[in-house]
């Protein structure tokens, strides 16, 4: 009789893999810019200042993002 597998945890995806080393920038970044964009919403007029700036972000984010597919896109992969 064979012992059953044991389930992953609910946090099996965040250490699963090689491990890292350094400190995960990009993890504080997005943390940082959610509690920034969080508290401009508790600004009185912070919402108009938004509904202005939302536009032209969401452009650039876009336009990046479709620039760095063309990049990666063209750029020959490198080999190990």
């Amino acid at each position: 009789m064979s012992t059953p597998k044991k389930k992953p945890g609910l946090l099996w995806l965040l250490f699963y893999g090689r491990r890292r080393r350094g400190f995960p920038w990009l993890l504080a970044g997005v943390l940082g810019a959610l509690l920034v964009l969080g508290l401009t919403f508790a600004i009185p007029g912070g919402v108009d200042v938004w509904r202005a700036i939302a536009p032209a972000l969401f452009g650039v984010l876009i336009v990046g993002a479709l620039l760095a597919a063309l990049v990666a896109s063209l750029r020959p992969r490198r080999r190990r």
